[in-house]
């Protein structure tokens, strides 16, 4: 019995949908964990899958939900506050008590090879999750996702594309390269490591596109894509918090998040996010799609861009 969990959000429907769509695990072999099961996707009611109530903040209904369960496919939980450790944390403690044996769990391709060396702020729950995990005496699968390419516009000042003619300004403090992938094709060869969980027993697999991209690298492809001049305009961390603030880039009540946003710069400045791996050709059977190939379908103009959610990040 496989347990997932986050079947709300990008990733966790993504991996659900792909199990369901092409077969990967019977749905007598699957239940779902969710804090709110009326958000839990039709397309999981349909298929009869079990659905149970499960709480971070309430391990006994965790361990409820796992129970009876081998596997857990742990999304991590979409948060860039202290709390997304502490949830992760109940859910491996719930999973040990419940008699899972294996924990699949969801990072982020930054700190290199390890995923450890790193020191970009969203990182430090998933250091810390994955320290933890590796010493519960539980099996572990880390899958490491790759920066998803349809929030592409966080990591270019937030920008917008409206449909006047003025120059777009990307203003960011720091120009390093990472290796931005499709987040539907991060969740299909996710779901394929799922359903294939024993060949990566103890194991991290890295997905990641099939390129690194810089910042003035998405200004050129923007400028192609568009017809409008694009200025990328590196700039010192405090100058780019300034500047975001200065101009309501992000509403205030998230403005907090832009200390942590600048490290992702920082990061990448120290080729972090820049390491290909094929692991995911291998997965797909086919070459994964960046940003090149993404481009007519993630610079549209008077597209709603993603630039304020950063909770989803990571889902």
């Amino acid at each position: 019995m496989l347990v997932l969990t986050g079947t709300s959000g990008n990733l966790g429907g993504g991996v659900l949908q792909n199990i369901l769509e092409k077969e990967l695990i019977p749905t007598s072999e699957l239940r779902i964990s969710a804090y709110n099961t009326d958000a839990v996707p039709a397309i999981a009611k349909k298929a009869g899958i079990e659905v149970r109530h499960g709480n971070y903040e309430k391990p006994e209904t965790l361990v409820s939900s796992f129970t009876g369960a081998d596997t857990l496919f742990l999304v991590s939980y979409p948060s860039v506050s202290e709390e997304r450790f502490a949830h992760h944390k109940a859910a491996i403690d719930a999973a040990k008590q419940a008699g899972v044996s294996h924990v699949i769990y969801t990072s982020l391709t930054y700190g290199g090879p390890t995923g450890e060396d790193t020191i970009a702020g969203v990182m430090k729950a998933h250091v810390n999750t994955v320290k933890y995990l590796k010493g519960s005496e539980l099996t572990y699968t880390i899958v490491r996702e790759a920066s998803y390419a349809e929030i592409w516009s966080i990591s270019a000042g937030f920008l917008q594309l409206d449909d006047s003619n003025k120059e777009f300004d990307i203003v960011v403090p720091g120009n390093g390269g990472n290796t931005w992938a499709s987040r539907d094709e991060l969740a299909e060869a996710t779901a394929i490591i799922v359903a294939n969980k024993d060949k990566y027993k103890n194991q991290s697999i890295s997905l990641t596109g099939p390129r690194s991209t810089t910042i003035t690298e998405i200004g050129t492809l923007l400028q192609e894509h568009t017809g409008r001049k694009v200025n990328v305009k590196i700039v010192s961390a405090e100058e780019a918090i300034a500047y975001h603030k200065e101009h309501h880039s992000l509403p205030p009540e998230q403005e907090f998040v832009l200390e942590s946003w600048v490290s992702w710069f920082k990061a990448n400045d120290r080729g972090e996010g820049i390491i290909v791996d094929p692991a995911m050709e291998k997965l797909l059977g086919r070459k994964p799609k960046g940003l090149k190939e993404m481009a007519s379908e993630i610079f549209k103009v008077n597209q709603k861009l993603e630039t304020t959610d950063f909770e989803n990040y990571t889902k």
